[in-house]
């Protein structure tokens, strides 16, 4: 009995320890949101509720445009009218630094890293830097929106800024980010390509016509030009009537870390020795840019967005700093992971040397980028 009662301790133990590991930064905000609230009982106000439905309607939309196969469709097309390994590259990359624009860095990767996982199989293209150079991109180009990523999503509601002040800080990242993209690709030898695609059809223009509408109508609640609590129960009822399984796939898991991580800055900053500490280590722009950038390399940048924010004034320096920062190490940026876990699943036996490659790759950029960012604030 007493054995029995040993084992099952021990799986259960192993499971909490697996999932912890594997979904480690919604473990890490759900522990410290209920530590904090130990020391500061928590708020309703601390939640940035625009930021938290805005998320959650950018999920539906985006999760439509998977179901029609948009994205696939988009890069297929494009994929068409390359001849060479590195016009492939380039293509897909500028490709992953547009659309990441609108609909996130997340999203773009898993349409774009499955399309070079099949012309890799139908060719003898290498995709691991290509791979790697795409990833780069749509991390970039998501940071040009305020919708582009989550981060940004939760900087432009809580600095309130307005369009032109978030295209001050945006566009010159944006330039830059292009001409880096754009040399990148000249890595990648420009060797004739050879490969057929399956033809991508959307069957159901309608259907993608109307999410497209409810695209703009969250674009447009994002800019404030319409309310979000006007928005958010048109998305749910159409979504509902259209297609219930959107409303399930959505990721949950992301919306309660957002709110955990909310809670547990919210107490934190309630507590004054604390607050206090922590107001005066990002006092400038400059060591709120340094700390964002470092602090984005080991917790991912959209938790050190939320967490450095509340302590600190300095929001073009927190924008530079939390964008940028997504270069580096692999968990530098949710999508990043995306990235090698669509790659790994398919090729496991060289995920030591993707990883060795984006490593390379990505702290090159961010010490180029990095720099830039730096003499930019």
């Amino acid at each position: 009995m007493n054995k029995d009662t040993g084992h099952n301790t021990v799986q259960i133990w192993n499971k909490i320890k697996l999932y912890v590991t594997s979904n480690l930064i919604f473990s890490i905000s759900l522990f410290a949101a209920i530590v904090s609230s130990f020391f500061q009982l928590p708020r309703w106000e601390y939640i940035d509720f625009k930021v938290i439905i805005c998320l959650f309607e950018l999920m539906i939309v985006v999760d439509a445009f998977d179901k029609y196969k948009f994205l696939q469709y988009i890069a297929t097309k494009v994929c068409e009218r390359c001849k060479t390994e590195r016009g492939l590259t380039m293509a897909l990359c500028l490709t992953s630094f547009i659309v990441s624009m609108l609909l996130t860095n997340d999203v773009t990767l898993l349409a774009i890293v499955p399309i070079l996982i099949i012309i890799s199989r139908k060719s003898s293209y290498d995709i691991i830097i290509p791979c790697v150079l795409v990833t780069i991109a749509a991390n970039l180009g998501s940071s040009v929106t305020p919708f582009g990523n989550p981060q940004n999503l939760f900087l432009f509601s809580f600095y309130e800024m307005n369009t032109k002040t978030f295209l001050l800080y945006s566009l010159p990242l944006c330039l830059l980010s292009m001409v880096l993209i754009l040399l990148l690709g000249f890595i990648v030898k420009s060797k004739k390509i050879d490969f057929d695609m399956d033809h991508v059809i959307i069957e159901d223009k309608k259907g993608m016509g109307f999410y497209m509408f409810l695209l703009v109508l969250v674009i447009l609640s994002v800019f404030n030009l319409i309310p979000y609590l006007a928005v958010f129960p048109i998305i749910m009822l159409a979504t509902f009537i259209t297609d219930k399984n959107l409303l399930r796939k959505a990721n949950y898991q992301l919306i309660f870390t957002f709110i955990f991580i909310f809670i547990a800055i919210g107490n934190i900053s309630h507590i004054p020795q604390l607050n206090q500490y922590l107001s005066n280590l990002v006092h400038t722009q400059k060591a709120t840019y340094i700390y964002s950038l470092l602090l984005s390399q080991f917790i991912s940048n959209v938790p050190a967005t939320i967490a450095i924010a509340p302590f600190t004034s300095h929001a073009q320096a927190l924008y530079y700093g939390v964008n940028i920062g997504g270069l580096g190490t692999p968990v530098a940026s949710l999508a990043s992971i995306i990235a090698y876990s669509l790659y790994s699943s398919q090729y496991g036996e060289n995920k030591k040397k993707f990883l060795v490659h984006f490593t390379i790759l990505n702290f090159i950029c961010l010490a180029l980028m990095g720099t830039v960012g730096y003499l930019m604030i």
